[in-house]
C-alpha cells in the first residue's frame, strides 16, 4: 500500500524540500498524484543546465502556479546563461518579471546566478533589477555575475530583515554598496568574493555582523576595509587593507584568517575567544621585526598558522590548553640573523605543538655557515634549552641538509623529519649519524650528544601508515614512482 501518497500536500512538499531539484523532479513519474507536487514545494532550484528545453517557459509556468495557488516560497535559486542574442534579450525581461513575483511571495532566501557573454564571447554583466531589494521578508541574498548600478538602488531598499549577503563576481561601486549595507543594519553574515570596482568597505553600522569574508578579483587593486569588531566571530580576508577603530575590541572573535593583507594592530592585543589564527604572507609582521614585538593574549587559542618569507616577531600569552603552531618559512637569499630570529620565535611558541616547514631556495652554503657561527656565540652566551618541534619538513635543495640541520638542531629538537624523497634518505641518515663534520664540529657538538636514536620509516600508500625500515630494505628506484620516507628522532630528556 502506498501510504506516502496519502499524506497531505504540505507534508509531501516538506519532504521534497529535503531533496535536490533533480531528485524532486524525478518524483513526478511515481504516480499521477505526484506529477505536480515538486512544483509546489517551498524551495526551488532552477537551472538551464537541468532544463535544456524551454527553460524560460518552465520557470514562468512554475512561478505562475505558485502565484495562482498562493503558495509561500521560502527559498529560490535561479542559474542561467545569456549570450546576448536577440532571443536572450527576452530572458532579461523575464528575469525582472520573476523577481517581482518572488518579492510578493514572501521569499526569504534568494540566489541569483547569471553567466553572460556578448557576441564576441566577452563577459558582459546584466544589471540587477532594483526589485530585488523590495523583498520585505528577504533574509538571505546571494547574487552572482550581475552589475549593480544606480538604477539598482534608485528605489527605497525595503529588505530591512536581511541577515546574509553574499556578492560573487559582481560589479559594484562603493557608494552603491554603502547604501545597501546602510539600509540593511541587521546583516550578520557578509561574503564578498571576486567583486569588481569595490575599493572601500565601511561597515561601522553593522553592529550585528558576525562573519565577514572578502577576496578580490585577481586584476583588482587592493580594497580598504573598515569593520566594526565587537560582534565579529569570524574574519576571513585575502588581499586587502584592513583597519580597526582605535581601541577596537575583539571579545567575540573566534577565527581570524588573513592572507596577503596589510593591517595594523597595537603591540598588545587581547582575543579572549580566539581559537584559530592564520597569518599568511602579510607584511605587518615582517617589516618591523627588530623594532616591535606583537603580543597576543589568546587564552583559548587552538591553532596558530604562519606562512612567510621573514620571521615574525610575535608571542602568545601563557595557556594551559593544548594548542598547535604551524610555521611555513622561506629560507632565501639573505639569511642574515635568520636562525637567531627563528630561535626567538620557537621559544615564544614552545608551549604549543610545533610543526615547522622550511623551504630552501637560492641560498649560499657560506651564508649558512656564517649564520651558524653567529648562532654558536649566541647559544654560548645564553644557557637555554632547545625547543621541542613535533615535525620538521625541509623542502628544496637537500644538498644543504648538513649545514642547515646543524643550525636547526642547535635551537630545536625535532621528533620527526619528513617527508624526504627516498633517494635522499641515505645521505640524510649518514649526516645525522656521523660524529665529525669538519668546520661545523663546534656547532654540531651542541646537539649531537643529546641525540640518542634515529629511525627510518617508509610510507605505505595502501594502508596509509608509516612503517619502520632500513636503508637496505628500501625499494629500488623506479621512474615516476613517488616513495616517501621520514626519520623519527629520540632525544635525551633534558628539556
Amino acid at each position: 500500500m502506498d501510504r506516502i501518497s496519502e499524506l497531505s500536500d504540505d507534508i509531501l512538499q516538506r519532504i521534497l524540500s529535503l531533496l535536490s531539484q533533480e531528485d524532486a523532479v524525478r518524483t513526478s513519474v511515481l504516480s499521477k498524484s505526484w506529477r505536480d507536487i515538486w512544483c509546489t514545494r517551498p524551495n526551488l532550484d532552477l537551472s538551464d543546465t537541468n532544463f535544456k528545453q524551454e527553460f524560460l517557459s518552465t520557470v514562468d509556468k512554475t512561478l505562475q502556479r505558485y502565484c495562482d495557488r498562493r503558495i509561500c516560497l521560502e527559498k529560490f535559486q535561479l542559474s542561467m546563461s545569456l549570450y546576448y542574442s536577440h532571443s536572450d534579450l527576452k530572458s532579461v525581461w523575464f528575469l525582472e518579471k520573476w523577481i517581482r513575483a518572488l518579492t510578493n511571495m514572501g521569499v526569504k532566501e534568494f540566489r541569483l546566478s547569471i553567466y553572460s557573454k556578448d557576441s564576441r564571447r566577452r563577459t558582459r554583466r546584466v544589471k540587477l533589477p532594483s526589485v530585488v531589494f523590495e523583498a520585505e521578508f528577504l533574509q538571505d541574498l546571494h547574487v552572482e555575475g550581475f552589475m549593480f548600478d544606480r538604477t539598482t538602488i534608485e528605489r527605497n531598499i525595503l529588505s530591512k530583515h536581511l541577515k546574509k549577503l553574499h556578492l560573487e563576481k559582481v560589479s559594484i561601486e562603493d557608494r552603491i554598496f554603502e547604501k545597501i549595507i546602510t539600509s540593511c543594519p541587521l546583516i550578520e553574515t557578509m561574503s564578498l568574493d571576486s567583486c569588481m570596482k569595490l575599493r572601500n568597505i565601511k561597515a561601522y553600522n553593522l553592529r550585528h555582523l558576525r562573519e565577514f569574508s572578502f577576496s578580490p578579483s585577481f586584476d583588482e587593486t587592493e580594497c580598504s576595509i573598515e569593520i566594526y569588531p565587537p560582534s565579529l566571530e569570524t574574519i576571513h580576508i585575502s588581499r586587502g587593507i584592513i583597519s580597526f577603530q582605535k581601541g577596537a575590541e575583539f571579545r567575540n572573535l573566534k577565527t581570524l584568517f588573513l592572507r596577503e593583507v596589510q593591517f595594523s594592530l597595537c603591540s598588545s592585543c587581547r582575543f579572549p575567544s580566539l581559537t584559530d589564527l592564520a597569518i599568511l604572507y602579510c607584511d605587518v609582521l615582517e617589516e618591523p621585526i627588530e623594532e616591535s614585538q606583537l603580543f597576543i593574549d589568546a587564552p583559548n587559542i587552538d591553532s596558530f598558522v604562519y606562512y612567510g618569507s621573514l620571521i615574525p616577531s610575535i608571542s602568545f600569552s601563557t595557556t594551559s590548553r593544548e594548542w598547535s603552531s604551524t610555521l611555513c618559512l622561506d629560507f632565501r637569499d639573505d639569511p642574515s640573523l635568520w636562525l637567531l630570529k627563528l630561535r626567538k620565535l620557537l621559544e615564544s611558541l614552545s608551549r604549543s605543538e610545533i610543526s615547522l616547514t622550511i623551504s630552501q631556495y637560492r641560498i649560499n652554503a657560506e651564508d649558512i655557515f656564517q649564520e651558524n657561527h653567529d648562532l654558536v656565540q649566541d647559544i654560548k652566551d645564553e644557557n637555554k634549552h632547545a625547543v621541542v618541534v613535533d615535525k620538521l619538513i625541509l623542502l628544496g635543495n637537500l644538498s644543504y641538509f648538513s649545514p642547515l640541520s646543524n643550525g636547526l638542531f642547535s635551537i630545536c629538537r625535532p621528533r620527526i623529519i619528513g617527508e624526504i624523497n627516498y633517494t635522499n634518505s641515505e645521505s640524510a641518515l649518514k649526516n645525522l649519524m656521523q660524529r665529525e663534520c669538519g668546520s661545523q664540529d663546534e656547532l654540531r657538538q651542541l646537539w649531537l650528544p643529546d641525540l640518542e636514536e634515529v629511525n627510518l620509516e617508509i610510507y605505505d600508500n595502501n594502508r596509509y601508515e608509516w612503517d619502520p625500515t632500513s636503508l637496505s630494505d628500501l625499494p629500488g628506484y623506479e621512474e615516476g614512482k613517488r616513495i616517501s620516507t621520514r626519520f623519527t628522532l629520540k632525544w635525551r630528556q633534558n628539556l
